[in-house]
């Protein structure tokens, strides 16, 4: 995934902040709903970020 990866870890850590700051404890659902919606559209590198932006929110609990 690493080499694949063409978004920066910081985006992930400022859509994390934001999901957060508006879906509170719903954030890490969010982040997963946009993944599934993401893939359904065929943007498989949307849906890669999307699942990183809840790896995002799991490591900061």
């Amino acid at each position: 995934m690493d080499t694949k990866r063409t978004f920066d870890i910081a985006e992930c850590h400022q859509a994390a902040k934001g999901l957060r700051s508006s879906w509170q404890d719903m954030a890490g659902s969010e982040a997963l709903l946009r993944a599934l919606v993401a893939e359904r559209n065929g943007d498989t590198l949307l849906a890669l970020f999307w699942t990183e932006v809840h790896r995002t929110l799991c490591e900061e609990k």
